[in-house]
Order: C-alpha cells, then structure tokens, then sequence
C-alpha cells in the first residue's frame, strides 16, 4: 500500500475517531442542560448549531474518505454524489459561520455596558436563531454550484481537467474560469467571515488585557465570562490557522491543470480538522465553566445561609 494511502487512512480514521463521539457528546451534553433547565442560553444555541454541521461535515467527507482509503471506490451514484458533496459544503460553510457569530456573540458578552454596548447586549440574544436561519439560506444558495458539477467517477478512470478527484466522487468545472470563479466565490465567503474572527479575537485579547488582575480576582459569572473568552478564542484562532493551511494549497492548485491526489487529500484533511478537533476543546472548558458556576452558585447559597442566621 501507497505511503500517502496509509497516511490517509489513519488521518481520516483518527478525524472520525475522535470527532463523531467528541460531538455527539457536546450535543447530548446541551440536550441534557435543555432538559433540566427547560432553555439553552444563546452560547449554548450557538455550540449546539456548531456541534452539529461539524457531525454533517464528518459524516459527508470524514467517513468516505476513510472507507475510499481502505479500498472502497464505487460509494456512491450520480445524485448521491450531488447530496454528499453538498452537504459538505453547507455544512463546512454554516460551521464557519456559526463559528464567527461565536465570536461576535462573545465579544458583546465581555464589551463594557456602556448605552451602546447595552444595546446590542440585549439585542443579539434574542437574535441568535435569525442569524443561524439567515447564514443557512445565503450558503444554500452560495453551495448550489457544487450540486450541479458532482457526480460518480467515471468507470475508465479518466479525469477531466480542472476536476476536484474526491476519489468516490468528483467536481467537473466546465472550463478554469468556473474552476477559478467557484473556488474564489468560497475563499471570499471564507476570508470575510475569518476576517471577523479576527477582529472578535483582538477585541477580546485586548479587553482580557485590560481586565486581567480584575478578571483574575473574580469569581463566578466574571470569571466563568473570562474563561468562555479564552475557550473561543482557542476556537477562533485553530480555524484561521487551519484556513491559512487550506487556501495556501488551494492556491497551488490553480496552477495545474490536474490537482495531485496528495494535495487534494490534504486539502480534505485539514478542512475537515475542525469538525474534530473544535468540540475537543468546547468539552474541557465546557465542564471548567460549570464547575464555576456550580461553586459560584454554592457560594450564593452559603452567603444566604450566613445572612440568614445573623438575622435569627
């Protein structure tokens, strides 16, 4: 077997290995939170929705990628073909996006509540399942085009130029201005919403900054704000760098006319990276910040017992 074959087959098992339980432990965790709170907060909403695509985009591309590895070419038909690659697609997109509003989301949360701070504070909760519907409707229109050009691979084997080779599936581009067109329509979809990332990763460094010895002597809510901070900006910051991996091939591959398998898989990899890797890093703070708030909720309730017994 091909060195490349076995360095796909264990990166895409390990992706799947740790990513499918990984989510479906952030989902059953905030299924479990809805359940004896009867709601989510907006942060949780947010997760959830993230947990989520990152299962489609596992799903979609982490589990036939492994199997093509292991031997396995003819997976799907046509219009299988179509709804895979689709799916993948929106669901790569919405999990970029829920990730930026993540950002923004938390950003407001740590803002000052100064008037027009205060504002938005109360404006964009109550706003969150809107921004998710809208960022569904745009990326459903923007992902169409990958459900025109999918199909199975041919039986021969031959691959037309300027064709994405998924192995069990392939993406025809008509000619290289459709192939140029599509992947520069999905990198500016990309680089704007990585662009805000950035941005909600600097406002929070910055009010971090200024806030530390404070942020540091708090405990309870301050402190569990403190520590979702830093939980989204280790989010924020592993899908730039995974971006930047992404698009540099990209970029190499305008420059042939046939991608090589090697980068094509590697392309796969690292965009299917934080489907698996982001609920490994949601969990440990997730459980940090309801220690928090269980200590600070003891914490309440010790003080209320102490003023409740210098009144008797």
């Amino acid at each position: 077997m091909e060195v490349r074959v076995v360095l796909k087959a264990t990166g895409f098992i390990g992706l799947v290995a740790v990513g499918l339980p990984a989510n479906l432990s952030v989902l059953l965790l905030f299924c479990r939170l809805h359940m004896l709170h009867s709601r989510l907060s907006p942060n949780d909403i947010i997760l959830g929705n993230l947990a989520s695509v990152n299962l489609v985009v596992l799903l979609s591309r982490g589990i036939p990628q492994t199997l093509v590895a292991l031997g396995m070419r003819r997976l799907f038909g046509d219009v299988s073909c179509k709804v895979n690659i689709f799916s993948y697609r929106l669901a790569r997109a919405l999990s970029i996006c829920i990730t930026a509003l993540l950002g923004c989301y938390q950003c407001v949360a740590v803002a000052p509540s100064t008037p027009h701070w205060a504002k938005l504070k109360r404006w964009l909760p109550t706003h969150i399942p809107h921004a998710i519907l809208l960022f569904c409707a745009i990326n459903f229109l923007v992902s169409s085009g990958s459900y025109l050009f999918s199909v199975a691979p041919p039986a021969n084997g031959s691959i037309p130029e300027y064709t994405i080779n998924l192995e069990f599936c392939i993406v025809i581009f008509p000619d290289l201005a459709a192939y140029v067109a599509n992947g520069v329509m999905y990198t500016l979809r990309d680089l704007v919403f990585v662009c805000v990332m950035v941005a909600a990763a600097a406002y929070m460094l910055l009010v971090l900054y200024r806030h530390r010895k404070q942020v540091e002597g708090l405990r309870g809510a301050g402190r569990a704000s403190a520590e979702a901070s830093k939980a989204v900006l280790l989010l924020l910051c592993t899908y730039v760098s995974l971006f930047g991996l992404d698009n540099t091939l990209w970029a190499y591959t305008l420059t042939v006319s046939r991608v090589p398998p090697a980068i094509s898989d590697a392309r796969v990899f690292f965009a299917s990276c934080y489907s698996a890797l982001s609920p490994v890093l949601i969990i440990p703070q997730f459980y940090k910040l309801l220690k928090l708030m269980l200590h600070s909720g003891e914490n309440t309730v010790k003080l209320q017992k102490r003023l409740h017994d210098s009144d008797v």
